[in-house]
């Protein structure tokens, strides 16, 4: 058969291409033709003007699928058709079972003009998402590697129908088969219409023998020569030329008779695998493989009325021609491309580089080493650039580098023991050097700055210590706490029972502040050595971000504007203050990213009252009083997609490295931790606004309440292991009128509760010696189900789960606490209802 056609939906033409390519219809010319996505099918009137009547494979899915038999006209026409083009190649199989699962399959060529398609049916983007919602689950692409585009026009189109999207990896095997059973079958049936016989089996023979001469030459311009003279034997023919398909000049043998630029033009009209001369004074075969290769030209027969007769025998030389030629040129194109890979890692690594060359002194001992070649990084870690280093010596240029290293360095060059020095400094830079023998008598040199490795080395150990004050801080402050309880605890009694000695209350009283005082002292203690989460206070905001503004306004960035705008009177809210400087610390270093050239920042407060229409927009928001924060800069702003994602962890619009993408993240987490919400409000090229909504918090002023003494009646079982402060706890129990156990560790606790029957309340600490105070409890609540329980701790209520205390099912009181306090939170789980363990 002299030359294939095929002609293919245009949803499969790329498809179809990279199959031929894999099968022996390389040299078959490929054609694509408009499909019925969003037309009408395709008619044997289309295939008429198509094929024009020549034999032809059509290919295609929907559009093919109506077609019966061929009219008489057509029979040389086959159809390589199924229910659907991604059918042709996953298989019917694969088809059902991916669009059972719910899958709308697409193949890269329909993707690559879904636009089109769409368009065709008649869809925008409201009415494809609701065609496709109903229609399928997600949206399938059978990814057979054709097209580098594919992956971005599968985002564009799920984004458009919105529908999530799916790569299958299918291979083009099994459309490479059904291409070669249409080929045969095609063949079969031209050969029984009774085509010119084929060459004769020795001039076969002949064909393969120069054939395997040629597949065994090397380089493009012998493979050219070859095939050059192949053909100058199979044709006798005196002019022969290859036209390379890149516009390289040509290749000639034998006599030069058509002009180069005439063989050009007729190349450039040549639809099919050869075209005759209308003259019979030759003929252009088309060779190619994966692609155009180029042109051959032979001509000025001796025997000229072979010509048709060694037709098909030129076609099928030409393929096996093309394909030595692409190895030829694959070749190339890989030792180039190894050569710009070296060169382009050499040039850009961020190690340096140097290549040195051993010099030899007296007795062959090693004497130097002299640069032979170097990188850029080499050149940076030096402060020299190549033409200083190349040619001279290491002694001459690296300073530290001692005479007495050579004899390890000429023995690594002799016999390729690698060196490594562990701390080697170049300008400042701390580096580690890694010397390697990459040929006898040479040396190579790898640099790696570890500079900043070294620093976080440093802060590590740094952290380490730190961690350890932290924990030494933590004991100090939980052990303070106790004492404060004694101290605090002793006072208000002393103070209700002097009630009437004015100098000694008053002195009593500003013992009891100094103690408070310390007891917010010990707080920051637990909150530095992260025993304590979060240490809130009542907290005015305005006063705090008076406080803040000079801090901040540097983290806004050089060229910074920032405006403070407060409200007169803000509402009070508690929050960590940490937390709160924070917070917005965060918001501002986000909004001086997004004014690198300076801008105006703006801080508002003001005093807010959220209804339902607020908080059904917002999930984290209820209905009540907030103080509002509002940080406005005019940056470049975001996008809606940007402002739905920013509080998401990890995510980040900054470059590669100048951002973790959890500042805002963890904005969000705090300020949902306090109650509140947080909301963000921007727009491309105008700026943003962050609002940070705080509860209002309705303070109680603490005053020292004066408890009456003998009214409480009940017996509470107290397990302090600190013999002070249980004294302590005990004489304030006593004095309220309760009668008292007193326990100093759980085993203790337990004899007392098998003992007395007569036990109302538990009064524990979280940390006992020995067995701990939840253990004790758990043992306790054995024996007495009923007991109700109440914990204290100089920890803060944050932390117990780290001691295995969950406290959002116990009481819980903090140390220090003072009398009135201990006596609301035992009244209260006495008559209240709540879990015991």
């Amino acid at each position: 058969m002299a030359i294939t056609r095929i002609y293919c939906c245009e949803a499969l033409g790329a498809d179809v291409k990279s199959a031929l390519a894999g099968v022996c219809l390389g040299a078959a010319e490929c054609t694509t033709f408009t499909g019925c996505c969003g037309r009408p099918p395709v008619s044997w009137d289309d295939l008429r003007r198509l094929c024009g009547g020549s034999p032809a494979i059509v290919v295609g899915g929907e559009c093919l699928g109506h077609l019966g038999p061929p009219p008489n006209d057509l029979r040389r026409v086959q159809l390589l058709k199924k229910r659907h083009c991604a059918a042709l190649i996953c298989g019917d199989y694969t088809f059902d079972r991916l669009t059972a699962a719910g899958g709308y399959l697409v193949t890269p060529g329909w993707l690559g003009r879904w636009r089109t398609f769409v368009e065709g049916w008649g869809f925008d983007e409201s009415t494809g998402a609701d065609f496709f919602a109903e229609s399928c689950a997600r949206i399938t692409l059978l990814d057979t590697g054709s097209s580098p585009d594919t992956p971005r026009f599968l985002e564009e189109f799920g984004a458009f129908v919105q529908r999530p999207v799916q790569s299958v990896p299918v291979g083009l095997e099994l459309l490479s088969l059904q291409l070669q059973r249409a080929y045969d079958d095609l063949a079969r049936q031209q050969a029984r219409q009774g085509e010119a016989p084929p060459a004769s089996a020795s001039d076969y023979a002949l064909l393969l023998d120069l054939l395997s001469k040629l597949s065994s030459s090397s380089g493009e311009q012998r493979v050219v020569e070859e095939l050059l003279s192949l053909f100058a034997m199979l044709f006798g023919a005196g002019e022969l030329a290859f036209i390379p398909g890149n516009g390289a000049p040509l290749y000639r043998h034998g006599e030069a008779v058509t002009e180069d630029q005439r063989l050009r033009r007729f190349a450039a009209q040549v639809q099919g695998g050869f075209e005759v001369a209308g003259d019979l004074t030759g003929f252009l075969v088309r060779l190619s493989h994966n692609g155009l290769v180029g042109w051959l030209w032979a001509g000025h027969f001796a025997t000229p009325q072979y010509l048709e007769r060694y037709l098909n025998l030129a076609a099928s030389a030409a393929n096996v021609c093309a394909m030595a030629i692409v190895s030829a040129r694959t070749v190339y194109r890989h030792l180039k491309e190894s050569e710009d890979k070296y060169r382009l890692l050499f040039e850009n690594m961020g190690n340096g580089f140097a290549l040195l060359k051993m010099l030899l002194g007296p007795m062959g001992t090693p004497a130097d080493f002299s640069f032979v070649e170097v990188n850029p990084a080499f050149e940076a870690f030096t402060g020299r650039n190549e033409e200083e280093l190349v040619g001279r010596t290491m002694l001459e240029l690296l300073p530290g580098f001692e005479p007495s290293q050579l004899e390890s360095l000429g023995r690594l060059a002799s016999e390729g023991t690698p060196l490594a020095l562990e701390r080697y400094f170049f300008n400042g830079k701390c580096c580690q050097v890694w010397l390697f023998r990459p040929k006898p008598g040479y040396c190579g040199m790898i640099i790696n700055d570890i500079t900043e490795q070294k620093l976080l080395e440093d802060k590590l150990r740094q952290a380490i210590k730190m961690e350890s004050v932290g924990r030494l801080a933590g004991g100090v402050a939980h052990e303070f706490n106790n004492m404060l309880s004694v101290i605090i605890g002793y006072a208000e009694m002393l103070a209700m029972e002097y009630q009437g000695h004015r100098h000694i209350g008053d002195n009593l009283k500003e013992i009891c502040k100094a103690a408070q005082r310390c007891r917010d002292l010990t707080a920051q203690l637990l909150c530095f050595s992260r025993q304590q989460l979060i240490a809130p206070k009542t907290v005015d905001v305005n006063q705090e971000l008076g406080e803040l503004a000079r801090k901040v306004s540097h983290l806004a960035g050089g060229g910074t504007h920032l405006a403070l705008k407060l409200c007169r009177e803000p509402w009070p809210v508690r929050i960590d203050p940490a937390q709160f400087e924070e917070i917005v610390a965060n918001i501002v270093t986000n909004a001086g990213a997004a004014m690198p050239d300076g801008g105006d920042l703006v801080i508002r407060t003001g005093n807010v009252t959220v209804g339902e229409e607020i908080c059904s927009a917002n999930i984290d928001a209820a209905p009540g009083e907030y103080l509002e924060i509002a940080i406005t800069d005019s940056g470049h702003g975001m996008d809606r997609e940007t402002c739905r994602r920013v509080f998401e962890p990890f995510f980040t619009t900054r470059e590669v490295g100048q951002g973790s993408g959890l500042g805002l993240a963890t904005v969000y987490g705090m300020v949902t931790q306090n109650g509140g919400f947080v909301t963000v409000e921007s727009e491309r090229g105008v700026g943003t606004t962050f609002r940070v909504c705080l509860p209002r918090f309705q303070d109680r002023v603490h005053e020292l309440k004066a408890v009456p003494a003998g009214q409480a009646s009940g017996t509470v079982l107290v397990v302090e292991d600190d013999e002070i402060v249980g004294r302590m706890t005990l004489k304030m129990l006593e004095h309220m009128g309760y009668r008292v156990l007193l326990a100093a560790d759980s085993t203790e606790a337990l004899e007392l509760c098998r003992e007395e029957h007569a036990i109302d309340v538990v009064l524990s600490d979280v940390m006992l010696p020995g067995a701990s105070g939840r253990d004790a409890v758990e043992g306790i609540l054995a024996l007495r189900p009923d007991l109700k329980v109440i914990y204290m701790s100089g920890y803060a209520p944050e932390t117990l789960l780290d001691k295995g205390v969950d406290h959002g099912r116990v009481n819980f009181i903090q140390k220090p606490f003072d009398m009135a306090s201990l006596g609301e939170k035992i009244k209260s789980t006495l008559t209240g209802h709540f879990a015991t363990g």
